[in-house]
């Protein structure tokens, strides 16, 4: 009897460690997306005739280590790639990055002229007035999506006027 007694009282006790660890587990992954996010995201309208389009946002890091961004996919697009400019021997070129470090507790701009995300290969015509899906993906396994539309070059400019 206390032999059967004590089983019962060992598997209760497995059971319940086992269900608070998947908790525990789940509460983490949480938190650490969570500590992410992604706001202002907008794609430029593909122009006829262009090979590639651009798209834009920022990305708030809110934990106390380093994000490594590492890839970035795009609704309806076939390839995304992400890019930088950079002043070299008194000229502005764009150059292609493996990933970007978004440094702990700050915002990094995807932005004209800075980083930001080179668009190839749409499934069909991407306009003004679409929403696409962005998803970011990180180093340590997290993601992170948000919807960006899709704005044309004069929206692009009159909210880059604005904002000065």
């Amino acid at each position: 009897m206390f032999t059967r007694l004590f089983s019962l009282i060992a598997l209760g006790f497995f059971t319940c460690t086992s269900f608070a660890h998947q908790g525990h587990e789940h509460e983490h992954h949480t938190d650490t997306v969570e500590a992410i996010s992604v706001s202002h995201a907008w794609v430029r309208e593909w122009l006829p005739g262009t090979p590639s389009t651009s798209a834009y946002f920022m990305v708030s890091n809110q934990d106390h280590h380093a994000a490594k961004l590492v890839k970035a996919t795009v609704e309806g697009v076939g390839r995304v790639e992400m890019h930088e400019h950079i002043h070299a021997d008194g000229m502005m070129k764009m150059q292609q990055v493996e990933s970007v470090e978004v440094a702990p507790e700050s915002t990094l701009a995807f932005q004209p002229g800075g980083f930001h995300l080179m668009l190839f290969e749409p499934a069909k015509p991407i306009k003004k007035g679409d929403s696409l899906k962005l998803t970011l993906y990180f180093a340590d396994g997290d993601r992170v999506f948000t919807m960006a539309d899709v704005k044309s070059v004069m929206e692009q400019e009159s909210s880059h006027q604005h904002h000065h």
